[in-house]
């Protein structure tokens, strides 16, 4: 790396404006459900803009009231953000509009800044000693006048390291232009495209010395030293420093000897030599000053001899009072498009809505088996998502972040880095989705994605996962995902290959994904996204007004363990070693077989059209195995489980030690190879055109779906089974072969003695067979479909409720949430209808939130813009379940059974985790 001598130049000088930033919005609380769209005239939010209640924000997130904000959502005590739910209006939401109550005008003698964290998403000004931080047009300096002070919106990178933002401006159309202070990089040799530091540290800061040394003694050198040929001055009692504007070459260097002086300049980009890290030298002192250093070089920002520089010690010219301030720019984020109506937060408890109010018995003490005590969990679950998904399969596949430590605008910039110009070489896109070019440019405009079908864009960004939230999410079930064949096949790929590696680098993006958001809130713990390893931390953590995140594992060859030409590729002990790695990495779920056939079992069949991701998954398993899968016909009346004995070796994958495999005996031709032909034709004939209606019962096609894997669970598969008990761990039954899952069932039926099973669950819908359910849900285990459009969303929390026996019910409820497989190579729910069809505003089923259209950048996301219908990113299941609602008042549905469909989507929370405690309580039979 070159290195080249920096002029240090920081006398700057700065403006001052301030803004107190409020969060909560105010007025009447509602109780009806979403049937009841909002006229806005409840003292609520009226848009875009702040809130218009009596004591909320007003007009652009200025504070209205005499004492900050005044709902029990408002911030308390030090100030911080309540982390539980925060504010969602436009004009300030928690954790991105600022906190009110700590230093505003309505008398708060609390601290402005508690700790380190609680900087977050707010505005102010710094002082230390007698100096404020002051921009000057394109620089920064300091002043001693408080009036001249400027500014700074403090955005969180992580938690307690921020961005000092002094300017955000944006017209419609643009990226943006923000005004930081950071470091220069005028060589442009520190930084990688992306803003992230590449450069080395001992280059950086190295062979310079102290620049406040000069500042806070500018007569003691020239009086006690020299000055050299150079114009530094050397003493015995002094450091060897050098002079503002002087260069750091010496006679005799060349350029690549020299070391980068770091220089404190208005940086336009955010980037990690803007970051900065706040820090309390003395946690048990009172007096709320804290130390800013550059979080690369760890050197101290300093106010020293009137100068802004950085020191390399904190001193007194380092300690910061934060002030809060108004006037801010906020950095750029995505809208909620939400806002709280009257002063409570979302419901927690089905007590707490009352629209559920005539079934919570009138004496909860005694309430019998069918009634509800009020006490149960209200809000509904996702139990299959991939928000993890962007970095799967090499990291290149799927364009856009859940969260980016630079924002919104990094976040969901441009998939151009990722899939080529116009999207040329996005593979998965032209394969799943169109074929051709598309706009790649994100943010702000979103021209082309995210939409509901756009398979390798990023449909989960943390804002919209928020407003889903505020919809009455209360349970998300993130399944780390990864296939290494694809990975090794993708020719565009920045991650291993190697399973166990792709799925811990997943697990650790969701822990970096929670800090970050906790970040957002104002600490460790305040955020709003919480992973929980057990049912009990699932409940305090809702209760807590927070959203509980599961982590699972869905993967082809899951923890390496996968078979080729009928021999495995892991034993008993690794398994065992590999299922502690993943533990300590808070999986908590697990699919034993995935897409393809492995050492566990055989895998079902993707029967969706092989010109498609089928075909590819189709030659894949061919690829993985070394053979193409094995089918016949399905058993009529279903699997019982005992087909998956050991009397035919060709069912099993043998172990590595184990000699008896003999692939001229345990091969296709023992299956009949004129039949296994006709089974492929039979598949693979779904690449031609379809059959004329009036030849379709001779076409051999239409028996597809009755082709099963004739391969059930492997020895291997019965001991992961038995591991998976043993550590209370839960187990998916989707993408495993019919044989194979009726095989689990058996094992896991009356495990714990008569009655007593140890529960299964069926979070794909329909990709487990109808018996399978049925078995899962009789076992007490969990069965939820996928979402989809209104009709088909309300039919499934219908008839999926209805399978539920009374033992396992919340009370008349049967507690069916809905899947979204979010980036999980699968389309989100599309929804057709007409733009109107549902109102500009409508009100969440708790009747505690109003929702508006979700704007991100420039663009207003709706259910029913043409050319996309449907849920183009996460936060529309919000506007779903509402369109829902409208749909079935427009198509007559009777009272009594909406009331029934929307019971059975807000209890699935309660009913998951009643279903998790059924797990964790598992003992074995004796």
């Amino acid at each position: 790396m070159a290195r080249i001598s920096i002029i240090v130049r920081l006398l700057l000088a700065l403006t001052f404006s301030t803004v107190l930033l409020t969060a909560c919005s105010t007025g009447s609380s509602g109780g009806t459900p979403t049937t009841t769209p909002s006229d806005g005239s409840d003292g609520g939010d009226t848009g875009d803009g702040g809130d218009t209640g009596d004591g909320g924000d007003t007009g652009d997130g200025g504070d209205a009231g005499d004492g900050g904000d005044t709902g029990d959502g408002a911030d308390t005590g030090d100030g911080g953000d309540t982390g539980d739910g925060g504010d969602t209006g436009d004009g300030g939401d928690t954790g991105d509009g600022g906190d009110t109550g700590d230093g505003g005008d309505g008398g708060d003698t609390s601290p402005a800044v508690s700790n380190k964290y609680r900087a977050a998403n707010r505005c102010f000004t710094l002082k230390a000693g007698d100096h404020y931080l002051h921009q000057n047009g394109d620089s920064y300096g300091v002043t001693t006048e408080a009036e001249d002070a400027t500014a700074f919106f403090w955005k969180p990178t992580n938690l307690g390291t921020y961005l000092m933002l002094s300017s955000y401006q944006r017209a419609t159309g643009e990226i943006g232009n923000k005004q930081l202070l950071g470091l220069a990089d005028p060589a442009g040799d520190l930084l990688d495209a992306a803003g992230n530091f590449i450069g080395e540290v001992g280059f950086l800061i190295g062979g310079v010395g102290e620049m406040t040394e000069y500042f806070t003694n500018p007569i003691k050198l020239p009086l006690e030293g020299f000055i050299d040929g150079f114009g530094a001055y050397d003493s015995e009692d002094t450091v060897r420093i050098r002079l503002l504007g002087d260069g750091v070459v010496t006679t005799g260097e060349t350029l690549e000897e020299q070391t980068i002086t770091p220089t404190l300049a208005l940086v336009t980009e955010a980037n990690d030599l803007a970051v900065w890290a706040v820090n309390d030298l003395d946690e048990n002192d009172d007096d709320y000053r804290y130390t800013i250093q550059s979080n690369i070089t760890q050197q101290f920002l300093s106010t020293a001899g009137g100068t802004l520089s950085l020191a390399d010690a904190p001193s007194d010219a380092t300690l910061y009072e934060f002030i809060p301030a108004t006037g801010c720019d906020e950095y750029p984020e995505a809208e909620l498009g939400a806002s709280f109506v009257g002063d409570n937060k979302q419901a927690i408890y089905m007590k707490d809505v009352p629209y559920f109010a005539d079934e919570i018995a009138a004496d909860p003490s005694a309430a019998a088996n069918n009634e509800l005590t009020g006490d149960e969990i209200y809000g509904w679950v996702d139990a299959h998502a991939h928000i993890s998904a962007y970095e799967f399969i090499g990291g290149r596949i799927n364009y856009g972040d859940p969260f980016h430590k630079f924002g919104v605008d990094h976040a969901l910039a441009d998939c151009e880095e990722n899939h080529g110009p116009q999207g040329m070489t996005g593979v998965v896109e032209h394969v799943t989705t169109t074929l051709g070019p598309h706009a790649t440019q994100g943010w702000p405009n979103f021209e082309y994605w995210p939409r509901r079908n756009s398979l390798q864009h990023h449909q989960s960004y943390y804002k919209w996962i928020e407003r889903a939230w505020l919809a009455g999410q209360k349970i998300m079930v993130n399944h780390l995902v990864h296939s290494e064949i694809l990975c090794l096949l993708n020719p565009q790929k920045q991650n291993d290959c190697d399973p166990m590696p792709a799925i811990l680098l997943q697990a650790e993006k969701m822990q970096d994904m929670q800090d970050y958001i906790d970040a957002q809130y104002g600490g460790p713990g305040e955020g709003w996204f919480q992973i929980v390893t057990n049912p009990t931390d699932a409940r305090r953590v809702i209760d807590e007004g927070k959203m509980a995140v599961i982590l699972g594992l869905e993967m082809s060859k899951v923890m390496n363990c996968g078979e080729f030409q009928g021999v495995a590729q892991c034993t008993e002990q690794e398994i065992v070693q590999r299922l502690d790695t993943l533990q300590e990495h808070k999986v908590s779920s697990l699919f034993p077989v995935h897409k393809f056939d492995n050492a566990f079992g055989g895998h079902k069949p993707d029967l969706g059209n092989p010109a498609g991701i089928s075909g590819v998954l189709y030659l894949g398993n061919i690829g993985e195995t070394g053979h193409p899968i094995e089918y016949e016909h399905c058993a009529e009346d279903g699997y019982t489980g005992e087909e998956s004995q050991h009397a035919d070796p060709t069912r099993y994958v043998e172990l590595p030690d184990d000699p008896t495999f003999d692939p001229s005996r345990d091969s296709l031709e023992k299956l009949g190879i004129i039949e296994q032909l006709l089974f492929q034709i039979d598949y693979l004939g779904k690449l031609f055109p379809q059959t004329p209606e009036e030849f379709r019962e001779f076409d051999p096609r239409e028996n597809t779906d009755n082709n099963c894997n004739v391969r059930g669970l492997t020895p291997l598969g019965e001991f992961l089974v038995s591991e998976l008990m043993r550590r209370n761990m839960m187990i998916e039954l989707d993408h495993i072969s019919n044989k194979a899952a009726a095989r689990i069932l058996e094992l896991t039926e009356n495990a714990g003695g008569p009655g007593i099973h140890y529960p299964t669950v069926n979070s794909h819908g329909g990709w487990s067979a109808a018996k399978t359910r049925e078995r899962i849900t009789a076992q007490s285990g969990f069965s939820q479909p996928f979402g989809s459009g209104r009709g088909g969303l309300y039919s499934n929390l219908i008839n999926y409720g209805n399978s539920y026996p009374e033992e396992t019910r919340i009370g008349p409820f049967g507690g069916v949430g809905m899947s979204s497989d979010v980036n999980g190579i699968a389309s989100l729910s599309g929804n057709g209808g007409t733009e109107g069809e549902l109102p500009e505003e409508f009100l969440s089923v708790d009747g505690r939130v109003r929702f508006g259209r979700q704007v991100t950048g420039d663009k207003t996301f709706s259910l029913h813009e043409p050319g996309r219908d449907g849920i183009d990113h996460y936060g529309l299941y919000a506007d779903q379940i509402s369109d829902m609602i409208y749909w079935a008042i427009r198509e007559g549905k009777s009272e009594p059974e909406l009331k029934q469909a929307l019971g059975n989507l807000y209890s699935s929370a309660e009913g998951y985790i009643r279903m998790w405690e059924r797990v964790m309580a598992f003992k074995p039979a004796e």
